[in-house]
């Protein structure tokens, strides 16, 4: 094939590259850079650039067989330098590997150090949890035996300033009621023998004389009687035959401890009274009066108090009395009103109960206002509680009377 020749200026890319190859130049970089090149190297060879011409496009095969050996010179240069690089390259690895691994042995072996010294630090630890936790145990149990004295001697500090305040107490009221209870007595005594003397002057004289006249006849009758105020006559009368009185005996109730005893206690009284017993009398009639778990009581005295009727009286009372319920009916009468299906005689008869109940101890006068004032208090027709108001009765009778009166109108 032809070749044609051009100048310097005029080479292409492909031109400038194969003849600096062929100069063993460098070929990389811009144009300009490959033309400055080839121009320095034919400077170098003593050729003027712009007046030397190349030629172009020789002999194919010939350009071919160059570009062969060039690249099969490359191709084991660079073989070359890749086994060169792989041998260096292995090397390298292999030495970086090694350094890692004796890194990460040292660092693993730094890191079992630490955690041996933190399980060491953990047992410490633990061993400490376990001391703190005995000496909590025993702080604890410390701090509730002392709360427990203390406690302990505060409630015995309190039950001893509470029992000798009741101690005082119960020995001042012990002095004053014994005081009261002996002055009743010696008046009771008194009158009591003053009338057993009257009296047995009475029947010694009665059972000695002979009545004579009627009108004598008339003033031992009248004076049977009515002993209390014809007594002293009795005794000046003259009797002109003998005559036998007959003395009837009351027979007092039994009680067993299940019914009232405030009720039983009225019945015996009234007994009593009736037979005209002594102290001593009333006491032996009330002991064999008890029955059934009553009796249980006469192993908690003495003979002295079973033979002293104000002490079994007392006892008795403190058993089966119900003056410990007091504020309990206090309650139960505040409270009260009448039902809608409640007559007025029930209403009535309960308020009675209650106030009895509630207030045992008070004057009988003030007991009747009380019971007025629950009982107005706790009807139910507004108009009759205004009008019983307005009428101001003072006993519960009256305002229970005058409430009929009202509702009748």
């Amino acid at each position: 094939m032809a070749s044609r020749q051009v100048f310097l200026k005029d080479l292409k890319v492909a031109d400038l590259k194969r003849e600096l190859e062929e100069r063993e130049c460098e070929t990389t970089g811009k144009k300009a850079d490959l033309q400055n090149r080839l121009r320095e190297a034919l400077e170098n060879e003593g050729e003027n650039p712009d007046t030397f011409l190349f030629d172009i496009a020789g002999d194919i095969n010939s350009a071919l067989q160059s570009l062969e050996n060039k690249l099969l010179e490359n191709a084991t240069k660079m073989q070359q330098e890749l086994q060169e690089s792989s041998g260096s390259l292995e090397k390298n690895l292999e030495e970086k590997l090694l350094e890692n691994a004796t890194q990460m042995q040292q660092k693993l072996e730094e890191t079992s150090g630490n955690l041996r010294g933190m399980e060491q630090r953990l047992v410490e630890n633990s061993d400490n949890l376990r001391g703190m936790e005995q000496k909590l145990v025993e702080n604890s149990t410390k701090m509730e035996q002392k709360l427990i004295e203390n406690m302990d001697q505060k409630l015995l500090e309190n039950y001893t300033t509470l029992e000798k305040k009741i101690t005082e107490n119960s020995s001042c009221l012990q002095k004053q009621m014994d005081g009261k209870f002996g002055e009743i007595e010696n008046k009771l005594v008194a009158v009591e023998e003053e009338f057993q003397n009257k009296f047995l002057e009475v029947e010694r004289k009665i059972a000695t004389l002979s009545l004579g006249s009627g009108e004598q006849q008339q003033v031992v009758n009248t004076a049977l009687k009515s002993p209390g105020s014809d007594i002293d006559r009795l005794s000046k009368v003259e009797l002109s035959s003998p005559v036998e009185i007959s003395k009837i005996r009351m027979k007092p109730p039994q009680f067993d401890g299940k019914s009232s005893w405030v009720n039983y206690l009225r019945q015996f009284e009234a007994a009593a009274k009736a037979n005209g017993w002594s102290l001593a009398e009333k006491a032996t009639a009330l002991t064999l009066a008890l029955r059934g778990d009553a009796t249980d009581i006469l192993q908690t005295l003495s003979l002295e108090e079973q033979d002293d009727y104000h002490q079994l009286v007392k006892h008795l009372e403190m058993r089966y009395g119900q003056s410990h319920l007091e504020h309990v009916y206090h309650s139960q009468l505040k409270n009260r009103y009448q039902k809608s299906n409640e007559s007025l005689q029930e209403f009535e008869a309960d308020i009675a109960r209650l106030v009895r109940l509630a207030y045992s101890s008070t004057p009988e006068n003030v007991m009747e206002r009380l019971a007025v004032q629950a009982f107005l208090d706790g009807l139910r027709d507004i108009e009759t509680r205004q009008a019983l108001t307005l009428a101001r009765p003072s006993k519960l009778v009256d305002a229970f009377g005058a409430s009929f009166g009202i509702r009748s109108c």
